[in-house]
């Protein structure tokens, strides 16, 4: 489902995540998405392919936690969210 509210900041995005939603985001012309497999949670950029494994499947809390923490080209998801950088034609809530 792609998202309509073109103001999503990270509290909605821990909102979404807690409920088990997969999102992609587009920052700075690369792809990202916070997606699950093999039953664990996983941060990967799309464009280059590298991916980081968050937490287990069920652990909504950490996965939050985890994704606040990120950092893309030294500002964290979180700030990226809050702060709107993020391109809202690329923001998928799955």
């Amino acid at each position: 489902m792609k998202n309509s509210n073109n103001n999503v900041i990270f509290k909605d995005l821990a909102d979404f995540l807690r409920h088990g939603r997969e999102i992609e985001f587009e920052y700075k012309n690369k792809q990202y998405s916070i997606t699950n497999s093999h039953s664990e949670w996983h941060f990967c950029c799309d464009t280059d392919g590298s991916s980081i494994t968050l937490c287990p499947f069920h652990d909504f809390e950490a996965l939050v936690r985890g994704t606040a923490k990120i950092i893309i080209d030294g500002i964290t998801v979180e700030e990226i969210f809050d702060r709107r950088l993020y391109s809202t034609a690329g923001l998928h809530i799955i």
